[in-house]
């Protein structure tokens, strides 16, 4: 194992570049992100219990999860990749649009909810006709004649579809409605499962005036990936139509019910005036799906109606396509629509019933009977464990100690530490002598604190002669931890805490495995060099219990700060570029060979001329094949180091141009 020249890092570089050009360049892939979210309705009042997911739009994976709190606030530190510049947010929740991209601006993400978001962040999801048509739907839709019904708009309206006889004010859609709301038709919850009592027999699903009213509809939502319309049609409530022939016109009163930024141009709270009406006549709203082409909303797919009979599917059980609740606390119908016909297998209908979501007000307010309509479910009656957060949201929904899983960077990736294991001398640059994938899964619990930890290790390669561990410490103190089960531990060079923390370190330490060839069984280079046979990869899983929850950011920023053992000799541990080493480091290695740390300082693991002995990507590497400099595998390296990280962030991904494949290793791949 005798000493390997270090590269000369500029001679791929045109120009002549100083070691101080980049001597404060931490090669780190990824920057620590604040995130700061903040929900409230237009009053002011915070909207907690939301589930945020925010998601890379690159890749569609979710990197963080959480729930606001009891300030509609969601706050939460984060390693991502130096490369994004914008995050997708995903808000489970009634009342918010679907997808909003948040940019990240000097390493923070923010957004203030209030009621409603700037339409430019909005995300639009609808489908195209053509993605519509492709897989069938329109034939299988409902279609009239040119003359039955008839299609009569309420008044004018802009090119997004927004009625110009708005009224002036938008109705408040409050933190109290909107809890009601979602408690009772969550979205992405099937109806049919989770209230099959809104779809039972006898239950009303249109308006019955009993009094003389003027009657207001009021927007709330839309979950749909359609542009649709929302209508109304009126009968003697005694005489209900019996079939298509005795709707004789239909009234649009939203010609395009879709969120401004989303399709649309509507904002939570718009409200219309759709007439005064005498008691005996019944109103049935009617959604016309993807009936808004950009210029009108007649070129629908189909029709849906508030009575079920009319609808298009052929089993009695499956054409009820609207529910109505009576909320008795605000005094307001609330009515939900499933746009999709429910007997349709290609387009998967999810029988959510929140497609549309609307309000309905009169007045005077007992203007519409209540009879045979479903109460509005309150808060709280779906949850189990009494935690605060529903059941159809809750990962343990009967286990008050834990709400939902988080995972780094997702919970079907890995990111990759990758290690050169001569410190401190300079090896050969090929960061293969322990490559290890990572994915920290952190049970939470609603409050947002971890209450657990189960991390996955899988030790992908051991390009080394040395017999190296491996581990990890995150800022907590070692009694801060119940107990560890999962590691490896076999040599005997490692002394354990009862709880299963490294002992003599003020930290919480752990190590992984005190000597990866054992996981192998193996005493060679292990996964290095593409002619030779692959071995599986080993996995460790690991289960981390706190004796208390702990709020995420005391445990330090996820990946932590992990570390190689090399060569049996627990004080030789390298750690990443400028992370400090735990206390059983052997500080006489410190400033010897190419190693330029200084404690003094803060300063650590780096060389003479600033290169590291580890590096982190926040995605699964495909690393060097044995004694390859990693600059000729990934072309691009060179380029990141020389910009200081400001040029090619993402210089390990599989872009043309980025990588000399010959020169990784891929067998375990093919």
């Amino acid at each position: 194992m005798g000493c390997v020249k270090e590269p000369d890092f500029d001679q791929v570089i045109e120009e002549s570049v100083e070691v101080s050009e980049f001597a404060d360049f931490d090669f780190t892939t990824v920057t620590s992100t604040q995130i700061n979210l903040t929900f409230k309705d237009a009053q002011g009042t915070p909207l907690k219990g939301i589930k945020i997911q925010l998601i890379d739009p690159l890749t569609d994976q979710v990197l963080i999860t959480g729930f606001t709190n009891e300030d509609g606030v969601l706050n939460q530190k984060i390693a991502l990749a130096n490369h994004l510049t914008e995050l997708v947010m995903e808000a489970q929740y009634i009342g918010i649009p679907n997808s909003i991209s948040i940019p990240i601006i000097s390493n923070t993400l923010t957004l203030n909810y209030n009621g409603s978001i700037d339409p430019s962040q909005v995300i639009d999801n609808t489908l195209s006709e053509a993605n519509t048509s492709s897989v069938g739907y329109a034939a299988a839709g409902t279609t009239f004649s040119n003359s039955t019904p008839t299609i009569v708009y309420m008044g004018g309206y802009n090119s997004a579809g927004v009625p110009n006889y708005l009224e002036s004010e938008r109705d408040i859609v409050s933190a109290s409605i909107l809890e009601y709301i979602n408690a009772s038709l969550p979205e992405s919850l099937p109806v049919p499962d989770y209230h099959p009592t809104y779809l039972a027999n006898g239950k009303k699903t249109t308006l019955d005036l009993v009094e003389t009213a003027d009657v207001w509809l009021t927007f709330v939502h839309e979950g749909a990936g359609w542009r649709n319309a929302i209508g109304f049609y009126t009968y003697p409530t005694n005489t209900p139509p019996q079939s298509l022939n005795d709707v004789q016109q239909i009234n649009v009163a939203f010609p395009n019910l879709s969120f401004a930024g989303s399709g649309g141009g509507l904002i939570t709270g718009d409200k219309v005036n759709i007439g005064r009406f005498e008691p005996g006549i019944s109103i049935g709203l009617v959604l016309l799906a993807d009936g808004w082409d950009g210029n009108k909303s007649e070129d629908y797919h189909h029709v849906v109606f508030a009575d079920k009979n009319l609808n298009p599917e052929t089993d009695d059980n499956l054409k009820q396509h609207n529910v109505l609740l009576w909320d008795e606390e605000n005094e307001l119908f609330l009515l939900g629509f499933e746009d999709v016909r429910r007997d349709d297998i290609p387009f998967k209908c999810d029988q959510d019933f929140n497609d549309a979501i609307l309000f309905v007000s009169s007045n005077p307010v007992k203007a519409i009977s209540t009879t045979n309509v479903s109460p509005i479910d309150k808060p709280g009656v779906l949850d189990t464990d009494g935690d605060g957060i529903n059941d159809t949201l809750d990962e343990y929904p009967n286990d008050g100690t834990k709400a939902y899983d988080s995972y780094y960077p997702s919970s079907t990736t890995y990111g990759t530490f990758a290690f050169e294991d001569n410190w401190p001398n300079m090896g050969d640059y090929d960061f293969n002598d322990l490559v290890v994938d990572y994915q920290f899964k952190h049970i939470m619990n609603a409050n947002n604190n971890v209450v657990e930890m189960a991390p996955k290790f899988v030790v992908r390669a051991a390009g080394a002669g040395y017999r190296n561990g491996f581990g990890f410490s995150i800022d907590l103190i070692a009694s801060d931890i119940l107990n560890t089960e999962g590691n490896v531990l076999n040599t005997g060079i490692i002394k354990t805490n009862a709880n299963g923390t490294e002992a003599n370190q003020r930290k919480a330490v752990f190590i992984v495995s005190d000597n990866v060839h054992d996981l192998f069984a193996t005493s060679g280079f292990i996964n290095t060099r593409n002619e030779e046979s692959h071995a599986e990869p080993s996995i460790v899983s690991m289960t981390i219990k706190f004796n208390s929850p702990k709020a995420i950011e005391n445990l330090g920023t996820v990946p932590y700060n992990p570390f190689i053992i090399i060569s049996q000799n627990r004080g030789r541990e390298a750690h990443l570029p400028g992370y400090a080493p735990t206390d059983l480091v052997d500080e006489s290695f410190f400033g010897t060979a190419d190693d330029n740390s200084d404690p003094s300082r803060g300063d650590y693991y780096k060389s003479k001329t600033s290169l590291p002995w580890g590096i982190n990507l926040p995605e699964s590497f495909v690393y060097p094949e044995e004694s390859v400099d990693i600059r000729k595998g990934h072309l691009r390296f060179s380029d990141w180091a020389k910009s200081s990280g400001y040029s090619y962030m993402d210089w390990y991904r599989s872009i043309d141009g980025y990588r000399e494949v010959g020169k990784l290793y891929t067998k375990g791949s093919e």
